[in-house]
């Protein structure tokens, strides 16, 4: 055995086994954070549209993410880690919306949960940890995996949370 095919061997013996080998969404994984948090809007944006419910705004320079029925939402999206978590980066409480939807990717389904806002600043979405010491103004929510639900459920998730 040469030299590189020892180190390769030994590289894969040391290395965690990849969940997404062989996944639909395995390019997601390589795009930068800007472009995951766009792909994430716009997904959100078209999915609901194929099901009747009108979606506005979305642009990265607009102050909403998304706007569903006059309710504004802010939309965070992560992949599913090794460790079956999704980390929600720059989450901010001094934004104006009315709902955090954080969208989960897995190897081979999508995820989900929607929040108030006043959940989320009273903890109820999860932990709000400082994304830097010493800033209070972007924070990250841990999500297991078991604490997300079937993007299949959006739709209605939202017509019955937005009629009331």
């Amino acid at each position: 055995m040469n030299a590189v095919d020892l180190l390769a061997n030994i590289i894969q013996e040391h290395s965690p086994k990849d969940i997404w080998r062989n996944s639909p969404f395995a390019g997601y994984r390589r795009l930068g954070n800007t472009n995951r948090g766009e792909i994430g809007e716009e997904f959100i944006r078209r999915y609901l549209g194929s099901v009747g419910i009108k979606v506005l705004n979305g642009g990265r320079t607009s102050a909403t993410d998304l706007q569903i029925s006059e309710r504004r939402f802010e939309v965070k999206t992560a992949s599913l880690g090794a460790n079956g978590t999704f980390q929600f980066n720059h989450v901010r409480l001094d934004r104006r919306y009315d709902y955090l939807l954080c969208l989960g990717i897995c190897p081979h389904q999508i995820v989900f949960n929607i929040w108030r806002k006043g959940e989320v600043a009273e903890e109820g979405a999860g932990r709000l940890v400082r994304m830097a010491e010493g800033q209070s103004v972007t924070y990250k929510i841990t999500k297991k995996l078991e604490n997300m639900r079937p993007i299949e459920e959006l739709p209605e998730l939202l017509r019955v949370t937005l009629s009331t």
